[in-house]
């Protein structure tokens, strides 16, 4: 059994989350199908097509979740906590 001397720090890398929407047919609604996090929208495309490829779609996006525009927020709902 060895001991450990000296801590060495892990590099960190900013991942960013994305959120995934996708269409099964041409005029078929775009639907969310889930979310991601990656270190750059390259990677976040590819995680994509691996994990979300269960289906063919005819169309599959996705947005930095940053970018995302809210046009309700659930805070403008009276009655809603």
């Amino acid at each position: 059994m060895s001991i450990v001397r000296r801590k060495t720090a892990l590099p960190t890398t900013e991942y960013d989350y994305y959120e995934v929407f996708a269409r099964e047919k041409l005029d078929g609604p775009l639907a969310h199908i889930g979310c991601l996090s990656a270190p750059n929208a390259e990677m976040a495309t590819s995680q994509a097509r691996l994990v979300y490829s269960e289906k063919p779609w005819v169309e599959m996006c996705m947005v930095r979740r940053d970018q995302v525009v809210q046009i309700i927020s659930v805070n403008e709902i009276p009655g809603v906590a």
